[in-house]
């Protein structure tokens, strides 16, 4: 294992602490995770970078995770969903527009 000496500002100092705090988790295993998240969104594969990313928002949902859903409730999911793409479509564009 190495080590690695990183001076952040104060304010990166007491978001990582706050987030280690509230996940119950070390602040090493915080960051290591994130650094861990960033290096894989540098692989040329856009796949693996969308789930890179995906992976530091939260919002990645492992396949083992999606079929504990039984098929019912995947159903009734989906139908909850339904005709949402457009909508979803016009946000990611927009929030793409402002970047």
């Amino acid at each position: 294992m190495k080590q690695l000496l990183l001076r952040v500002p104060e304010a990166l100092h007491q978001r990582l602490s706050a987030r280690a705090a509230r996940e119950g988790r070390s602040m090493n295993s915080v960051a290591t995770e994130i650094l861990d998240t960033a290096t894989d969104a540098d692989l040329s594969d856009r796949r693996a970078r969308v789930r890179a990313k995906a992976a530091a928002l939260g919002m990645l949902v492992e396949p083992a995770a999606a079929s504990r859903v039984s098929a019912g409730r995947r159903k009734r999911i989906l139908a909850s969903t339904r005709g949402l793409g457009p909508q979803a479509d016009r946000l990611i564009r927009e929030q793409r527009e402002r970047f």
